[in-house]
């Protein structure tokens, strides 16, 4: 995570779930509604960065 937010024009949204394993065998629930609050919140603009990208 350290080395991708130090790249330019990018933003790293991180949690972590308590308990969970590598496959989130036991917290299959949690981690679909972790991914549904993100995919909310990202598409409502709360997450974006509101300039816009400059093509080069």
């Amino acid at each position: 995570v350290d080395k991708l937010h130090t790249q330019k024009g990018i933003t790293i949204t991180q949690k972590t779930l308590p308990g969970a394993n590598h496959f989130f065998s036991n917290d299959a629930d949690l981690l679909l509604q972790e991914c549904a609050d993100y995919l909310d919140r990202r598409l409502a603009g709360e997450l974006s960065d509101p300039r816009p990208k400059r093509l080069r």
